[in-house]
């Protein structure tokens, strides 16, 4: 967790990049023409959980209101280009933020910026799109909850999604006035089954970082343990950031193209089990140091072939590989899940 001083050096840090910020940009105009939505917080980094939730939130705008112009607002600039937006944004233009598991004083980095726009629109309609809440008992998580309170219960339009019970629980607690709604994560609205690609490998998507529950040499472990099959290793995390949105999507079409070739993924990352979901392919998916990945299984469980081990071992992921049968619900489970979207986003 961070220390207060490192959060209050990079408040400091992003107030004085937004005030030395110019008022003007090239790339945004005024037109009142134009409906807008801004995604802001969009992610352009290595992770790749982060960069599809960023995808599918523009997706989601571009199928269900076409009318309106997507613009995302990389997370490396906001601060910086937050003036410009001020002056150039109609009344109902919509502003959205990332959703993902970054309010948090973990991130806090992402927190501070998100508190930041949402001070900055306080009469434009916000969408927070579906966060995992957690702050600590230091200094630092007190200090950023605290103002998560005054900023967030402040503003006059802001509907705040939670991608789980528990942070459900959390914000309705702590920002009383506001629309606070339960809902998924936006990445289980996408289809990107390939039907007609040959399932040859199983992948291991494993952590390793300081979400990680799992020993270190599990996956060694359970490489032997499944011996005598093809097996590969792919991480949502690709190590490097400022992609540009064609490399973004490059990335996100090579996993998901990976996931559709194989036969099994085995995971325990939040979207390691969402990318076997949207891909129509069998997971088994690993408990981990946290709640976020079984609450998100709870959205999930019904489709038939994402299997969930709480305590696991690399001997019940090859007896669940030998006797699993694997039903296949995609349709009723996407639909029901895109349908929660609908009644929260009018």
């Amino acid at each position: 967790m961070a220390s207060l001083i490192k959060v209050l050096e990079l408040k400091a840090k992003f107030k004085l990049a937004h005030i030395l910020s110019r008022s003007n940009h090239p790339s945004y105009k005024s037109r009142p023409d134009l409906k807008r939505v801004y995604v802001f917080l969009a992610a352009n980094y290595g992770n790749l959980g982060d960069v599809a939730i960023t995808y599918a939130q523009r997706q989601w705008f571009n199928t269900m209101f076409p009318d309106r112009h997507v613009v995302n607002m990389n997370i490396d600039v906001t601060a910086g280009r937050l003036k410009v937006v001020k002056k150039t944004i109609n009344p109902d233009d919509i502003v959205t933020l990332i959703g993902g598991g970054n309010m948090t004083d973990l991130y806090y980095d992402i927190e501070l910026l998100r508190q930041m726009v949402v001070k900055n629109f306080p009469d434009h309609k916000i969408y927070s799109f579906p966060q995992t809440a957690m702050f600590s008992n230091t200094a630092a998580g007190r200090y950023l909850k605290r103002h998560a309170i005054k900023t967030y219960d402040r503003h006059r339009h802001i509907t705040m999604m939670a991608r789980e019970r528990g942070t459900l629980e959390l914000m309705q607690s702590i920002f009383p006035h506001q629309q606070v709604e339960l809902a998924p994560d936006i990445v289980m609205t996408l289809d990107k089954r390939e039907p007609d690609t040959e399932r040859k490998h199983i992948t291991l998507c494993l952590r390793d970082d300081a979400e990680r529950s799992l020993p270190a040499d599990f996956g060694n472990e359970l490489s032997k343990a499944l011996d005598g099959e093809q097996t590969t290793t792919y991480d949502t995390h690709i190590g490097h950031d400022g992609l540009t949105k064609a490399e973004c999507e490059e990335e996100l079409t090579k996993i998901w193209h990976h996931f559709a070739a194989s036969r099994w993924v085995i995971t325990d990352r939040l979207h390691g089990m969402i990318f076997a979901f949207i891909t129509g392919t069998p997971a088994i998916v690993l408990g981990n140091n946290n709640h976020k990945v079984h609450d998100a299984y709870e959205w999930i469980k019904d489709c038939g072939y994402i299997h969930f081990i709480k305590e696991p071992t690399a001997k019940k992921v090859v007896e669940t590989i030998k006797t699993a049968t694997n039903a296949n619900n995609f349709d009723v489970t996407h639909d029901r899940i895109c349908e929660a979207f609908k009644q929260i986003i009018r």
